[in-house]
Order: structure tokens, then C-alpha cells, then sequence
């Protein structure tokens, strides 16, 4: 086993990746930490109240911070760890590893930036009440809510992280293809649910049936009723099915990238 290890030079790659990727992170992080010492000023400059919106993980950050990571890590850094001759499973373990474990990171530090920030309200609802408010049983209530809900994020993050590695696979070795799916499949989407409406639309125009108007647009809105209850009854599934899909499939990708 410690021979495997060091002839596929997991050690080097998960250096690597913690030097890129812990850059990254810790700038995500700096930027967040800006932004919510410069919100603290806000009932000193414009003497609004403070918009305290509770203890959490900032999974919005996490998202996008996803999305750029895992176009850098399958382009880029891949590139320049394959150069070397280190093999392809290496590469797509330690890329892997390296994401997952990186966006968790990037997670939970926003989650401990949110709680810090909370607690400087403490001495900031003393210096100026009609500012700032805290007490230490909204403080205990935000944190109990923040740790309740951190698992599903953690989850989401693990899903989304492994759908958006995927996807740099897919746009290192099928650039091409995959922009124009990207962009083609919303947009067809679209053209298919527009067009027959409008066609409909028109031709009910022409005939002033005022009823059937009527009776047209409630079928679409019947229609799109049906596809957001369906998204919403099953959303969760489709995205845990995607997220798990989304690893063998990136491995299967990137094996049959050409070498740099």
C-alpha cells in the first residue's frame, strides 16, 4: 500500500491542490469577512439598524466558489499534474479529494466568519442599542438553528462540488460540445414551450375567441404548475442521484483526455 502511494504521488497532488485550492479559500473567505465588517457600519453611516440575518453557512458562496474551483482543477491543475507522468486515477483522486474537502472548508468558514460576527454584536448593542440588538437567547437560538441546517448544506455542497467537477471534465475535453449544451438545451427548453403557445396564442387571436383564450392560458399555466411541483417534490433526489453519478462519470471523462 505505501508503495502505491508513493508511485502515484497522492502526497504531491494533495500539496498541490491544498496550495491552489487553500488560496483560493482563503481569499473567498478575506472577502467575506470585508463585506461583513463593512455591513457592521451600516447604523453608523446611514444610521439604519444592522441587518443581523442570523448564524449560518453562506452556501451561495460555497455554489459559485464550486463552480470557478472545478473548471480550474479539472483544466488547468490537471494539465500540469499530468505533465509530470503521474497517473490519471491519481489525478482524478486527488482532484476530487481536493474539492470536496476545500468547499467543505470554504463552508464551514463561513459558517464560523458568520458566528464571529454575531458575537461582536455583543459589545456593539452596548455601545449603540438603537443600532445593534443581541442577546445571548437570540444568540443561542441562531447558532442551535445555523447547526440544525449545516448538515443539508454540507450535503449540498458535496453534490453540487462533485456535479461542477464533472462539468470541468466535460469542458476540458469537449469544449465545444459542452457550451453549446449548455447553452442550447435551456434555450430549446424554452423554443419548445414558447412556440406552440404563441402559435396558439395567435391563431385564437385571429378567431376573438375570448373563451378560448381563457381556456388556453389555463393549460399552460397547468402545464407549468405540473413542471415546478415536479422540481419541487423531486428535486432533492434528482440533485443526490447527479451528485453521486457525477464521480465515476468525471473519472470516465478524464481518463480519455489526451495527455498535455
Amino acid at each position: 500500500m505505501a508503495e502505491w502511494l508513493r508511485a502515484a504521488r497522492l502526497k504531491g497532488i494533495a500539496r498541490y491542490q491544498y496550495k491552489n485550492l487553500g488560496r483560493l479559500i482563503t481569499w473567498a473567505l478575506l472577502i467575506v469577512l470585508t463585506v461583513q465588517i463593512l455591513s457592521l457600519l451600516t447604523p453608523y453611516v446611514f444610521g439604519d439598524p444592522y441587518p443581523f440575518e442570523g448564524i449560518g453557512a453562506s452556501f451561495e458562496i460555497v455554489f459559485f466558489a464550486a463552480f470557478v474551483t472545478g473548471i480550474i482543477t479539472a483544466g488547468r491543475s490537471s494539465r500540469f499534474l499530468l505533465r509530470f507522468g503521474t497517473s490519471r486515477t491519481s489525478v482524478w483522486l486527488g482532484s476530487v479529494f481536493g474539492q470536496l474537502t476545500g468547499m467543505v472548508g470554504l463552508l464551514i468558514g463561513t459558517f464560523l466568519l458568520n458566528m464571529l460576527i454575531a458575537a461582536l454584536l455583543f459589545p456593539l448593542s452596548s455601545l449603540l442599542p438603537q443600532g445593534y440588538s443581541m442577546s445571548a437567547a437570540l444568540y443561542r437560538h441562531e447558532l442551535t438553528e445555523g447547526l440544525k441546517n449545516l448538515p443539508d448544506l454540507l450535503l449540498y455542497t458535496l453534490e453540487w462540488t462533485s456535479i461542477f467537477y464533472l462539468y470541468g471534465c466535460m469542458l476540458r475535453r469537449f469544449k465545444a460540445l459542452t457550451i453549446s449544451f449548455s447553452i442550447g438545451i435551456p434555450l430549446m427548453f424554452v423554443i419548445l414551450m414558447l412556440i406552440p403557445a404563441v402559435r396558439e396564442g395567435l391563431q385564437v387571436l385571429r378567431g376573438d375567441d375570448q373563451g378560448q383564450m381563457m381556456i388556453l392560458g389555463l393549460k399552460w399555466l397547468q402545464i407549468l404548475q405540473d413542471i415546478l411541483r415536479f422540481i419541487e417534490e423531486h428535486w432533492e433526489t434528482i440533485q443526490l442521484t447527479a451528485g453521486i453519478a457525477s464521480l465515476p462519470l468525471s473519472y470516465i471523462v478524464m481518463r480519455g483526455t489526451k495527455q498535455p
